[in-house]
């Protein structure tokens, strides 16, 4: 099952709350690194909650669907962010997206005038 499938199936989902329950701090333990795998199921879970292996057993599974709900890394899906490049498509080319009096108040703020001269 997947995790589109546990948020489908509601008996899916119940299940992996029923697994997570008795084992979450065993699951939590492995990925932490608090605890080190002793047989090659263990370390095909570290694997699994670290993002490098696809869930196969249904341990695996209900653990990924728990990350992906926390949104806990690698499984966190969130809205990419705009990228730099594209944050001045929506002004004409040349134009300012603030107004020229933006950095007044910081280059007044390191005026002085002393002996009636001016220093910045």
């Amino acid at each position: 099952m997947t995790a589109k499938e546990a948020v489908e199936d509601p008996s899916v989902a119940a299940r992996y709350e029923e697994l997570l329950a008795t084992h979450l701090g065993f699951y939590e333990a492995l990925r932490l690194r608090e605890r080190r795998p002793r047989s090659a199921a263990q370390r095909q879970f570290q694997d699994v909650a670290w993002g490098r292996a696809e869930p196969a057993s249904e341990h695996e599974k209900a653990y990924v669907w728990h990350l992906r709900r926390r949104r806990i890394a690698p499984f966190n899906t969130g809205t990419p962010s705009q990228h730099i490049d594209d944050a001045m498509t929506g002004f004409e080319p040349g134009s300012r997206p603030v107004s020229s009096e933006a950095g007044v108040k910081w280059d007044n703020a390191w005026r002085e005038i002393r002996g009636g001269r001016e220093f910045w």
